[in-house]
């Protein structure tokens, strides 16, 4: 299943992460569905200000505990 990862900012940005490959066909359709959560009503007045960061996900090389500032052992990228 391919999925796209959707975060939306108190400062009116909506972030969005989609998968190498992704067209922009779909990307568009994605846009028009996160318009139409974030506003059901789609005012264009009150859509004017939503900035979109479209970007591809990118691999998840290491996870650090910020507490401990120290690389999470068992997510961490292995090299070949």
């Amino acid at each position: 299943m391919r999925t796209a990862e959707i975060h939306y900012g108190d400062d009116g940005r909506v972030d969005v992460a989609v998968p190498k490959g992704t067209k922009l066909e779909e990307i568009t359709k994605l846009q028009s569905m996160v318009i139409k959560q974030i506003n059901p009503r789609g005012c264009q007045a009150c859509l004017s200000g939503v900035h979109f960061n479209i970007r591809e996900k990118l691999e998840q090389v290491i996870k650090v505990d910020l507490d401990k500032m120290a690389v999470i052992k068992d997510i961490a990228f292995k090299q070949h």
